[in-house]
């Protein structure tokens, strides 16, 4: 008897920021420690598009996370291959205060799924760099 895989349950308990997006950037699955990180369902995320879930801090125009985030998401659509991003800075909501941001940094992996020679789905991946940074700066002063 051959055994079937729940490839679903396996992504959802994967320990890392990941998000299975469509090409046109609709939040298709996002692991459990993504939910828990936004503190939401992962039902309530699924089906939104990814920039108006993750919008961008309006008290930082210049907030570089959100423009370079759709530019990896494009470059990875137009060439079928995996794009790293440097670390960038992309702030999220505090899901208890609505409009007030952490300030966040970020290693992002974004990764095309093929099928029949073109982008099916992307998965993004985000391993937080906050500390990190902070220490760098901490040490920088």
């Amino acid at each position: 008897m051959e055994r079937q895989i729940d490839y679903q349950a396996i992504f959802r308990r994967i320990p890392a920021v990941m998000v299975a997006l469509s090409p046109d950037f609709t939040i298709l699955d996002v692991s459990d420690e993504t939910a828990d990180l936004v503190a939401r369902r992962a039902e309530d995320l699924v089906g939104r598009d990814l920039f108006s879930t993750f919008r961008p801090n309006p008290n930082d125009p210049d907030e570089p996370g959100p423009p370079d985030l759709r530019e990896s998401l494009e470059k990875v659509l137009a060439t079928g291959e995996r794009d790293v991003m440097p670390v960038t800075r992309y702030d999220l909501e505090d899901p208890g205060m609505p409009g007030v941001f952490d300030e966040r940094y970020w290693a992002i992996v974004n990764i095309p799924v093929l099928a029949d020679g073109r982008v099916s789905l992307i998965i993004f991946r985000a391993m937080d760099r906050t500390h990190m940074v902070h220490a760098a700066q901490t040490i920088n002063c």
